[in-house]
Parts: C-alpha cells; sequence; structure tokens
C-alpha cells in the first residue's frame, strides 16, 4: 500500500493533529500523525500483512474512506470519505454489525478544522486555571458548528466535546452547592451574586436549581 495526500489535505490534517493535542484534555479525539496515516489503515481497509479488507458485500470497509483518527473513549474510527464531494468527515461505529453505522461531523477537513477552531477560542478566553465555561456556553458552540454545516451531527459534536461537559457540569454542580449554602446561612441572592461574580438572573438560577434536587 503507498498513500500520498493532497499537499492541501496534509497541511489540514497536521494542524488539526496540532491542534487536537492543546486541547487534548476537553475533546474525546485522537487525530493521527498525517505522516503515519497508512499504518493507521491497519485493521480497516489492510490487515496486518498488507491485504485488502475492502470488499463487495454490504457494510464492508469503503475503498475511499481514509481513517485519521479515532474517538478515544470508544474507539471509533474518524474517516474522510475521500470520493465525496467536499470529502466529509465522518466517524463510524465498532460493533455494529457493518461499516456503514455511523455519524457526519462535518462536510469536509476543513470545516472540522474551522469548528474546532470555535472551540479552541472559546477555551482560550479563560486565561485562568480553574473552568470557567458553562455548558450553555459549549452548546451554543455546537448550534453554532451544526448551523454552519449540514453534515455535522449535533449528538456526535455533543460525544465529541464530552470532556468539556464533563467539566462544565462539574462546575456548576459546585457553584449551585455554594449559592445553596449562602442561601441557608441568610444572604440575599444579590449578595450571593456579587460574592461568587455572578450575574444576578443566574445567581437565581442556581439556587433554584439547588432547591429542586
Amino acid at each position: 500500500m503507498s498513500m500520498i495526500l493532497d499537499a492541501e489535505l496534509l497541511k489540514q490534517l497536521k494542524q488539526l493533529k496540532v491542534v487536537s493535542e492543546q486541547l487534548a484534555e476537553w475533546i474525546d479525539v485522537e487525530m493521527f500523525d498525517p505522516e503515519y496515516l497508512e499504518r493507521e489503515q491497519i485493521g480497516y481497509s489492510i490487515d496486518f500483512e498488507g491485504n485488502s479488507l475492502i470488499h463487495d458485500e454490504e457494510g464492508a470497509w469503503q475503498a475511499d474512506w481514509l481513517v485519521i483518527g479515532h474517538m478515544k473513549l470508544t474507539g471509533d474510527p474518524m474517516i474522510i470519505e475521500t470520493a465525496e464531494p467536499g470529502q466529509p468527515v465522518a466517524v463510524l461505529m465498532h460493533g455494529m454489525g457493518d461499516w456503514h453505522a455511523g455519524s457526519y461531523l462535518t462536510g469536509s477537513v476543513l470545516n472540522f478544522q474551522v469548528a474546532i477552531q470555535q472551540f479552541r477560542q472559546l477555551i482560550a478566553q479563560q486565561n485562568e486555571s480553574s473552568w470557567k465555561i458553562k455548558c450553555m456556553e459549549l452548546e451554543r458552540i455546537i448550534t453554532e458548528i451544526v448551523s454552519a454545516d449540514e453534515y455535522a451531527d449535533k449528538d456526535l459534536w455533543e460525544s465529541l466535546l464530552n470532556p468539556a461537559f464533563q467539566a462544565a457540569r462539574r462546575m456548576e454542580d459546585e457553584l449551585t452547592k455554594q449559592v445553596l449554602m449562602m442561601s441557608k446561612r441568610g444572604m440575599s441572592i444579590k449578595e450571593i451574586a456579587d460574592m461568587l461574580q455572578l450575574p444576578l438572573k443566574e445567581a437565581y438560577g442556581y439556587l433554584k436549581k439547588a432547591k429542586e434536587l
């Protein structure tokens, strides 16, 4: 097997690799080194002896699929459909009986790069060691990505950003506990908001959530 990547695609994949490593703590995906993609096809399009695993049976691996990474939690492969217009990016699912079960991430590698950069910019706004981004901000980013790309699957993006969502939920749970504790001490909602440097409406929302638990 000899693999030659288009120069522009190779550049985009290298950039994705760099950004994904910078965000490794907050995204559930590992991008493979584009210089060594040939070996990453083993077990998918070829076996360990270099024999092709591509055939005409329904659900078989397709000749135009190129593995570029995988989901860290499940190991599901991320591919480019190289023969499709725009070369969309998808994630296929292991253990479903065939390789046609999966969802699209974006309509192209470039779109994926743009989407990841949006998330990176949100993360960069923190400028602090502790997590400050809320679930609603992550949901807003996903909504923007899905709205801008007809291929993008909302559930898949939520899965990809799951580590960030977990961090956001931990932060929000901690704030909920703090707001309830301060309220029980007799502090007004305005005093609580000021103390925690939260908008008044947001502090009230945490208090309401705490009382519903």
